[in-house]
């Protein structure tokens, strides 16, 4: 093996290493990615050719790299902005890797820096573990990762950007050290100084994250709160002025002007329909919210069934109860929607000291419960959505139990809360075309 193509080998494997972080961070693009990669390799080979006597670590070596990192870069997907990114965590991963090898060898086996990489076979094993070690954390960060806002974005660029120059000034000016331990110290430092502070943005990334959720989703839940409350309040001021609208078609009548009653009548019963609860569990947000949930499965075809009991003394606040109910009944109408029947059923009732909340619904297909967890489904998808982890949440917190099942096409949710004291139970149930007592 020639001498030229053995200083050849380290850049192949530091090439090949570097795709595989376009193609994790920038996708697919309009080619396929076998074909991405052929084309990429292909480019490589002659811009290696081409170059003729390549002399490493130079500041025109780093320069003819990063440029044809850029350019393998639009093989992948991604704007022009990604990809400036993806060439900039290049250089710090791949320089930096690079550094500190290089000085362990130096250091270990007592040669200058310069003379590190002549290794014929040394250099091929450097390849095949710096592919190993990016796929690995390539693989690792896939399930760590947590996004940035900007303000944490702008953050890290500026780090990674400061930490790539100073990788390039060592890969330059750190071949001449005659001391290879001083430069080993000094690239291990660099290295764990990247890797601490991506772990630290990392942490505070996802600190930030939930919180931004939490408070997204208390909000939301606020909101409808607040809407369920407005509507609750208005079917008590339409039940306040019952006895004024009788009064009113009652002086029609006396005067004998039918049309007169007729017409006050049609003015005022859309009204009355659109406040008036369908339940009456002597818990107004409930009563609201169960009505709401009522119209919305009407107006999607569903027949939403209740078979409650008094809960005066249900034990949830109202946004938790808003988060649980909300969530469960939306999900369970969407999926209802789709199937044939579109049925749900609502039970809840009160048993040795205990609230027992059942919410059955029939879908299109089983869905898969995998045991110990939540569903792997999407409110885009089929069956249920992401907003069962806030219910779940909300009864771990309370003292909640809850199970999961699905089969012969009825999805089912069931979950128990403490009660407090004892309540006279008392059957509702509602239907789609009227409703008994």
């Amino acid at each position: 093996m020639g001498e030229q193509w053995v200083v050849h080998l380290p850049c192949a494997g530091e090439f090949i290493a570097v795709l595989q972080i376009e193609n994790a961070m920038l996708g697919r693009g309009r080619l396929p990615r076998w074909a991405s990669v052929a084309l990429a390799e292909g480019m490589w080979i002659l811009t290696q050719a081409l170059w003729g006597d390549y002399q490493p670590f130079s500041v025109w070596a780093i320069a003819f790299n990063g440029l044809r990192f850029l350019a393998a870069s639009f093989l992948f997907g991604g704007t022009i902005p990604h990809k400036i990114r993806t060439l900039v965590i290049c250089g710090v991963s791949i320089l930096g890797y690079e550094n500190l090898v290089g000085a362990l060898i130096a250091t270990v086996w007592h040669i200058p820096l310069s003379e590190a990489w002549r290794i014929p076979y040394g250099a091929i094993l450097y390849g095949v573990i710096t592919n190993a070690v990016v796929w690995l954390v390539i693989q690792l960060l896939k399930r760590s990762f947590v996004p940035m806002d900007f303000r944490q974005r702008l953050a890290a660029n500026a780090f990674l950007c400061v930490a790539a120059a100073m990788n390039c000034v060592l890969a330059v000016y750190g071949q001449e050290l005659e001391y290879a331990p001083m430069m080993l110290l000094i690239c291990t430092g660099m290295t764990l100084s990247v890797a601490a502070y991506f772990a630290l943005l990392n942490m505070f990334s996802a600190q930030t994250l939930q919180a931004s959720r939490i408070q997204g989703q208390i909000k939301m839940e606020q909101e409808r709160s607040d809407a369920l409350m407005e509507s609750y309040r208005t079917q008590r001021r339409l039940t306040h002025d019952f006895a004024n609208h009788m009064d009113a078609v009652g002086f029609y009548l006396n005067r004998g002007d039918i049309q007169g009653a007729k017409a006050y009548l049609a003015g005022i019963s859309q009204k009355v329909a659109a406040g008036t609860a369908v339940v009456n569990t002597n818990h107004p947000l409930l009563d609201a919210l169960l009505t709401r949930e009522y119209r919305k499965a009407a107006q999607k075809g569903a027949i939403l069934q209740f078979d409650l009991c008094d809960l005066r003394q249900f034990p949830l606040s109202d946004t938790d109860l808003v988060t649980v109910m909300c969530n469960l009944l939306d999900n369970a109408v969407e999926a209802a929607a789709a199937a044939d029947p579109p049925q749900i059923q609502l039970r809840i009732r009160r048993l040795e000291g205990e609230y027992i909340v059942s919410v059955r619904n029939r879908v299109a297909r089983d869905v898969e419960v995998p045991k110990g967890s939540l569903p792997a489904t999407t409110k885009t998808g089929q069956g249920h959505g992401m907003g069962m982890a806030n219910v779940c949440s909300v009864l771990d917190r309370s003292g909640g139990e809850y199970t999961i099942s699905c089969r012969d096409r009825w999805f089912c949710f069931t979950f128990t809360l403490p009660a407090g004291s004892p309540a006279e139970q008392v059957g509702f149930v509602c239907e789609r075309e009227g409703e008994s007592v």
